[in-house]
């Protein structure tokens, strides 16, 4: 294979070399020049990523991008590795009532914000407060992996926190240790939205703080000597081996590429999957952080005009090859989704027989919905409608556009045509939250299965949009309702988790296509990037050979 990067590479990479160089940044070299293999402290590393919007309000700010700053400034009361463990961080310990109803949290001592504040019980209850509730007043919603059953949290000593719920969910402490559910000071809390959206005032516990910006462009943050509260979950204590990290935010993923080949940039998150043996083979270390959550998946609404019928819902499910999109579009390292939650996840359970391609039973089922083959392009029509749906693309999917033009293609056999329209950062929320849309790409995260009721649960995010649907809504939330009263492992979620998955499968309100991983590729001289339960880099224990 020609491993050869093509010139139009270098303009392409120009700008980033640019910006490096502007921020004096020196940053990694190719594979296989690789110095001393014990950790020790010094240097900084410079991290491509696509994007680096603005806007840091903890709860509007929820991106893969921004994450990977925000989990270096900002820490969590819990942190979930990926194995579902949970373990101590801000909060050292935790415990329930009998009755699920009132949590305690007791919280580690000598925590200090980067402005040297103290972490006390008092501001814990205010940013739980803050995540659970919102602040109507200031026109901020509540954060919505915060389980909908929160009422209210109160300081009941210096470093004591309880949380009391309106009824149970198992899912509550996992649920803490999600990036946009991070301790921040109580300076931060109590500016307008629009001020905490700037990255400058966001003040945290974290083991870095930022130390310049380039809005959009480039973010430097640099270490905290004076840190000393890790979780046990990582493999150090005391500060962060870096001294620096340099974020640099570069669009085009073949010039993001090209800035880590060429030594410009120590790492970078997402390459095309086209590339990622073709790395491998060459000496990088390229991540794969599965993560717990739903595939990537087409979201159906039994609200939208042609796929309000079940038929024709089941009948896009059985018509896609999955296997066809794994072998076109990706490499041997993904794999078809088998049901409506990650194979990494805990409560999974297979469903590929379900989900098999079965293109002879889709077009059954589109005939017993009325649709049918009358003209010479193959598509069916019904009382003189086409049955064409419009799918949008993703801007958090890179691969949206390709897998919706290959799906096309595996739909037109069946008589369905798809019109696609883009979508980007600013549209794509409102298409993706109207009822109306018939076929929209999504893939979720969550630390624990309970978080499905806050994706799907019609009194919640409502992603399948039942609340208008008294039949569907009735015969899901229930299931999800019991999945939050099951504690993780045990024999009772795994049955509750199973019930869901064969609900929406079988309602065909998740079309599952492909289990999604994150991609992060670094330097040979780049060692300890972990992740956790939701593919999220932690770069505390990073550090960089001689």
């Amino acid at each position: 294979m020609n491993t050869r990067r093509p010139r139009r590479l270098i303009a392409l990479v120009a700008p980033l070399i640019a910006t490096l160089l502007l921020a004096g940044c020196t940053a990694g070299t190719a594979p296989g020049q690789q110095g001393s293999e014990t950790p020790h402290s010094g240097g900084q590393l410079v991290h491509a990523v696509p994007a680096l919007a603005d806007g840091w309000q903890q709860q509007q700010s929820n991106n893969w991008y921004k994450s990977q700053v925000w989990t270096q400034l900002v820490e969590t009361l819990v942190y979930v590795d990926d194995t579902g463990t949970v373990h101590p961080w801000l909060a050292d310990s935790w415990t329930s009532s009998a009755d699920g109803l009132t949590y305690t949290l007791e919280i580690h001592p000598g925590v200090s914000f980067s402005d040297g504040t103290a972490l006390t019980a008092s501001t814990v209850a205010h940013n739980l407060n803050v995540l659970g509730l919102g602040e109507p007043d200031k026109g901020l919603t509540r954060a919505p992996l915060i389980p909908v059953e929160f009422q209210r949290a109160e300081a009941t000593g210096e470093l004591t926190v309880q949380v009391t719920l309106t009824s149970p969910n198992e899912g509550f402490i996992p649920s803490l240790g999600f990036f946009a559910a991070g301790m921040l000071s109580d300076a931060t809390l109590d500016l307008p939205v629009e001020q905490q959206a700037k990255l400058e005032n966001v003040v945290g516990t974290g083991p870095f703080v930022l130390e310049s910006q380039t809005p959009g462009q480039r973010i430097v943050l640099k270490r905290r000597d004076d840190y000393g509260w890790a979780s046990p979950a990582f493999s150090h204590s005391g500060p962060a081996y870096l001294e620096r990290i340099v974020f640099v935010a570069v669009a085009e993923d073949a010039s993001r590429l090209g800035a880590l080949e060429s030594g410009q940039a120590d790492s970078i998150h997402y390459v095309q999957p086209t590339e990622e043996e073709r790395l491998e083979t060459a000496g990088w270390d390229v991540i794969r952080a599965r993560y717990f959550g739903t595939p990537i998946n087409f979201v159906l609404r039994p609200q939208a005009q042609i796929v309000d019928d079940v038929r024709v819902r089941r009948a896009i499910q059985s018509g896609i090859d999955r296997q066809e999109l794994v072998d076109t579009i990706y490499n041997g390292s993904w794999h078809p989704a088998t049901s409506a939650i990650q194979q990494a996840s805990p409560g999974w359970v297979d469903l590929s027989g379900e989900l098999a391609y079965d293109p002879d039973a889709a077009k059954r089922l589109l005939d017993e919905a009325g649709w049918v083959v009358s003209g010479g392009d193959g598509i069916r029509t019904r009382d003189g409608e086409r049955l064409s749906l419009t799918a949008y693309t993703s801007p958090n999917l890179n691969t949206s556009s390709r897998l919706l033009e290959l799906v096309s293609q595996q739909l037109a056999a069946i008589g369905i045509e798809l019109s696609i329209r883009q979508t980007d950062a600013t549209s794509y929320g409102d298409v993706f939250n109207a009822a109306t849309t018939q076929l929209i790409p999504t893939a979720n995260t969550f630390l624990d299965a309970a978080t499905l009721k806050q994706y799907w649960g019609s009194t919640a995010a409502d992603q399948f949009h039942l609340a208008g649907e008294a039949t569907e809504a009735s015969t899901l939330d229930p299931l999800l309702l019991a999945l939050t009263r099951t504690a993780p492992g045990t024999p009772e979620r795994a049955a509750a988790a199973e019930a869901v998955q064969r609900a929406v499968v079988s309602a065909a309100y998740t079309v599952p296509l492909v289990d999604n991983y994150q991609v992060y590729v670094a330097s040979a001289k780049v060692h300890g990037i972990v992740t956790n339960a939701v593919g999220r880099p932690y770069f505390y224990d990073v550090w960089k050979s001689s």
